[in-house]
């Protein structure tokens, strides 16, 4: 069963961002995204400590220098997509930011 996907308003920003300065790595990005859809919690998925968003654990998986900061919601069977980060950003202190 395929999940639904629900993306920040943060990062479709990101994502609107690439689209105008990077169109590889918004395709790469993108598709990395989409197929957290059939695979929410890939190998290379890595369980974030003392971070929640909307009231979920936090994932991320990485995608080139880029982060993808997600929660899984299992009962919703939804994926939602917090932010995306350059891999030198830190994603701890996002704990702050409402998302």
């Amino acid at each position: 069963m395929s999940y639904k996907l629900d993306i920040s308003e943060d990062a479709l920003s990101k994502l609107e961002d690439f689209g105008m300065s990077d169109a590889k790595l918004l395709r790469q990005i993108f598709i990395k995204i989409l197929s957290l859809r059939r695979n929410p919690k890939p190998q290379d998925c890595k369980e974030l400590q003392n971070f929640t968003y909307a009231g979920f654990k936090g994932f991320r998986v990485d995608q080139g220098e880029y982060r993808i900061i997600y929660v899984v919601d299992e009962k919703n069977k939804t994926i939602k997509v917090g932010h995306i980060l350059n891999r030198n950003e830190g994603y701890k202190e996002l704990k702050h930011k409402k998302g």
